[in-house]
């Protein structure tokens, strides 16, 4: 669009069903989708193409232009950017802008390729962003032409929702920075490629680096690099909740802090079904907490068929380092594990309450101590543990300490409990 042209018209969506006459009937029962209907006959409709967006999947800067012009305009009169079906192509990224609302005709229908690995970013700080009903595929990983390299790639920005979207073969799908109060759900993440050196984002689908108040919760996650998710530096108060997670290479979700000042604290890891069953990749591991991470609860999960091990808390072999502590593990079902369920290494203060463990090559519940460091002060309480190959409950070494067994049973292990440890104290236990 030249200086002295005119912006393309903004429609409400009674205005253009009206003008359109008995297509408009058409338009209004099939194109654009529910979430736009539900807000009513004037609700403002940006539509990409009429700023020159071709969705094509043509090379040249068209998309781009008409995109980031419908945007441009959306932020100044409020309404919908709609992107209707088609395949475009974004030579550089769509910077997003507050109160903007994005979406496609579906998923199935409205592709966005990255050329440059990112298809949406916004300029700090940005808020109340909403991007659904779309599909993004990854382009060209680690560009030089822009520092964003994940398809959604936000910093400090604050209650944004991606939602009904799908993700295919990318390295990084969303990177969250500093941001708060963010909602992922309903999405499905396929092929997230990563293990690329300096590119510690790489590899996972939601990626969230300090903020809080997130809510990750009913995504599809299959063939993941590192992990669906990841929490670290910082990042506290947020939920990782009924979400389902197959073929992972290495962790489904990663809780982690590598600094002292920064405790990764008060998430919660519920109700998530994780599954690699079939998958070629061995020693996995499917809830992964490590070092400075505080008062996380991990409940009701399902992990089965995994070629690993299921939950590991892991602290630093030295003393007066970095250790998992005041965790609480309670009610999840693990089961057919070719590791061990539960692993508390360098861990304080844990509790693990309620599980059901079934079928693991190795043992149910695992402490031990490593280096100079010791786990000390668990409490394992009313779980069920049957058919451990090695032990059901296993203490390693002396440091091992303060260990507290209470109410837990379970037949058919190898052994029942094999305790190396100090100042353990039992109750009921088998």
């Amino acid at each position: 669009m030249t200086s002295n042209s005119q912006p393309p018209p903004t429609w409400s969506r009674r205005k253009l069903l009206a003008s359109l006459g008995a297509a408009g009937a058409v338009l209004a029962a099939s194109s654009l989708p529910a979430v736009v209907k539900a807000r009513g006959a004037d609700t403002l409709i940006h539509d990409v193409k009429e700023y020159g967006a071709l969705g094509q999947g043509g090379y040249g800067d068209q998309d781009w232009t008409g995109i980031q012009q419908a945007v441009t305009a959306a932020a100044r009169t409020g309404g919908f950017v709609y992107i209707p079906a088609g395949t475009y192509l974004l030579t550089k990224p769509v910077q997003l802008q507050s109160g903007v609302h994005l979406i496609g005709a579906g998923a199935a229908l409205t592709h966005l390729i990255g050329a440059t690995g990112c298809v949406f970013t916004a300029l700090p700080p940005a808020g109340s962003i909403e991007i659904g009903h779309l599909s993004i595929q990854g382009g060209s990983a680690g560009s030089k032409a822009f520092n964003e390299d994940s398809a959604v790639s936000l910093l400090q920005a604050s209650s944004v929702r991606i939602y009904n979207c799908r993700f295919h073969t990318v390295y990084s799908p969303i990177l969250l920075r500093s941001c708060t109060r963010c909602i992922i759900e309903n999405n499905e993440f396929d092929i997230i490629l990563g293990n690329m050196p300096g590119k510690p984002h790489y590899g996972t689908a939601v990626f969230c680096a300090g903020g809080e108040g997130h809510l990750i919760r009913y995504n599809t996650f299959r063939s993941v690099s590192t992990a669906a998710a990841w929490l670290g530096d910082g990042c506290s108060a947020s939920t990782i909740e009924g979400n389902r997670v197959s073929f992972f290479d290495s962790s489904a979700f990663v809780i982690q802090s590598d600094d002292a000042k920064k405790p990764v604290s008060h998430n919660r890891i519920t109700a998530n079904h994780i599954t690699n069953e079939n998958a070629s990749k061995t020693g996995c591991t499917a809830i992964r907490l490590t070092r400075n991470v505080l008062l996380n609860h991990l409940a009701q999960n399902s992990m089965e068929h995994m070629d690993g091990i299921g939950i590991v808390l892991e602290g630093d072999q030295e003393n007066g380092k970095l250790f998992p502590a005041d965790n609480t593990i309670t009610g999840n079902d693990l089961r057919h594990l070719t590791g061990s369920a539960v692993v508390l290494q360098n861990a304080l203060r844990t509790i693990s309450s309620g599980n059901s463990v079934r079928n693991c090559t190795l043992d149910g519940i695992c402490i031990e101590s490593r280096g100079e460091a010791n786990s000390r002060d668990s409490v394992l309480s009313g779980n069920i543990l049957v058919g451990c190959k090695e032990t059901a409950i296993r203490i390693k070494g002396a440091k091992s300490s303060g260990t507290l067994l209470a109410g837990n049973s379970g037949s058919g292990n190898g052994k029942n409990l094999l305790d190396e440890g100090t100042h353990t104290q039992t109750a009921a236990t088998f």
